[in-house]
């Protein structure tokens, strides 16, 4: 039975000194972030005398206090709800609607995202450190209960709310620092975002070993090369494309103590792959499957030369997996059906969606839509996703909510938008489109309207104009049959 947060307690009592957290401008000791841990918690209670199940939001910067703020909620008995500084203001109001937080607490820097909310409690992180701290108070919860609702988008582009329970990370960690042979020597570079889950989850997971996390304002190839050359990093997680960056400058030469690289969030293509071992020489590189509802599935090693090239490799500890026909029986050899799991490590449901729930649950198993099958040496094979969703730079991306938005702009007829591979994006967006007779089609004119209205990541990097669609006899768009042309991956 684990809960998030003692362990930090722990090691703040036993190594005070330690370094905790590093980034370009600080050094926080495991003693300093946990006493601001408890400053924060007392000051919130201010707030929220009776913290325990309280939903807290919160939009801070990519830096220390996020990971003091989201610790101090989560280890109190509250739950914590990080939004994504790239969302557009409409999610951002859609999330806060859903959630229905009981305080949101924010950096002044977005001040302007909070101007119009006027239906739910606010409070900026300067406001909050200037309060009076209250009596110190010990809320008793469960392991069982929630800590953090994370947000991915849902089938519609709209973002969902996922549910983790306490054990359903606490009582992880350990076995995820066998896996990797993680240790409290460690300095782990988490260079991506901490409201992306396999980012935070590898954060939260080194304040709880005592290792030293080393963070980065948002993610920049140069900066990340520089802090893997002066601080020694030994251990780093990323997504795909963020190799693809780093091996574009060549850092493998100056990052002769990395000896573990962890990759998750998108497929990672075998040149990429490839690329990865002869830039880390030195380094044990591993690509773990999994999600943010199912958390870790399976690894492998990228030079086990035994696996085939989609292969999930060796489920994780305590992991079950189960492949299924559409109508529930277990598949034949060779036969692609959805890939179902069984462990502790799933998440407790959607937030206010329990027919999108239902979808992912068969009795205590649960699938995200993915299809494999099991080869003739009983590997399982990924084949991909059952619906369109895009995954571009470790990003989920859904074409329907990007072609809606394509389709306002008076010049076009009609728009698909697809996940071309691409070894640098895992899946470039890319959309298709046709003009609305009788105008003139100017494509810049249209990513201008997309930019205001939907996050940078989520607009197509690639635009092909069409005669016309292309039509299966029921009368649907044929989306199988649009191809990028060649030459322009």
């Amino acid at each position: 039975m684990a809960f998030i947060g003692p362990f930090i307690k722990e090691i703040a009592e036993q190594s005070p000194k330690r370094i905790a957290i590093e980034t370009n401008k600080d050094r926080i000791t495991y003693q300093e972030f946990y006493h601001s841990v408890l400053l924060l918690q007392r000051k919130i209670s201010r707030l929220l005398p009776e913290g325990k199940g309280k939903k807290i939001g919160f939009l801070l910067p990519n830096e220390p206090k996020w990971l003091e703020l989201f610790i101090a909620i989560s280890s109190s008995g509250g739950i914590a709800i990080p939004f994504d500084p790239k969302w557009s203001p409409f999610q951002l109001n859609d999330v806060i609607k859903d959630s229905q937080p009981d305080l949101v607490i924010y950096d002044g820097v977005f001040a302007d995202r909070f101007r119009n909310t006027t239906f739910v409690q606010t409070c900026t992180i300067d406001a909050l450190d200037l309060l009076f701290p209250s009596e110190q108070s010990r809320n008793l919860f469960l392991d069982q209960e929630p800590f953090y609702i994370g947000y991915t988008s849902g089938t519609t582009g709209q973002p969902k709310g996922f549910i983790r329970i306490h054990a359903s990370w606490a009582d992880c960690f350990s076995l995820g620092r066998q896996v990797f042979s993680l240790d409290k020597e460690d300095h782990i570079l988490c260079p991506g975002p901490l409201v992306h889950s396999h980012f935070l989850y590898a954060a939260v997971q080194c304040l709880h070993i005592g290792a030293t996390l080393h963070l980065c304002s948002s993610f920049d190839a140069r900066e990340v090369s520089e802090v893997l050359r002066r601080k020694n990093i030994t251990v780093m997680y990323i997504v795909p494309t963020m190799f693809e960056a780093l091996n574009k400058i060549g850092c493998g030469l100056i990052s002769e103590h990395l000896r573990t690289l962890i990759s998750s969030g998108a497929k990672w293509s075998a040149a990429s792959k490839q690329a990865a071992s002869q830039a880390f020489p030195h380094a044990s590189i591993y690509e773990f499957y999994g999600a943010s509802e199912l958390s870790f599935v399976s690894f492998r090693e990228v030079n086990d030369g035994g696996l085939p090239e989609g292969a999930i490799g060796e489920p994780f500890p305590r992991v079950e997996i189960l492949i299924l026909s559409d109508d529930g029986r277990p598949v034949r050899q060779g036969e692609v059906g959805n890939l179902f799991v069984r462990s502790p490590w799933i998440f407790d449901g959607y937030l206010n969606r329990p027919e999108e729930t239902a979808d992912v649950f068969n009795g205590a198993w649960a699938t995200v839509g993915d299809l494999a099958f099991v080869d003739g040496d009983e590997h399982v094979i990924l084949k991909g996703r059952k619906k369109n969703m895009i995954i571009s730079g470790g990003l989920n991306i859904y074409p329907e909510e990007v072609e809606q938005v394509i389709r306002e702009h008076p010049a076009i007829d009609e728009a698909v938008v697809k996940g071309v591979e691409n070894d640098y994006w895992g899946e470039k967006v890319t959309a298709f489109v046709t003009r609305t007779e009788g105008k003139q089609l100017f494509i810049d004119d249209v990513k201008d309207h997309l930019t205001k209205l939907l996050p940078k990541y989520k607009c197509p990097k690639e635009w092909i104009e069409l005669d016309e669609f292309p039509y299966t006899n029921s009368g649907k768009i044929a989306r199988k049959e649009l191809v990028e042309p060649a030459g322009r991956n």
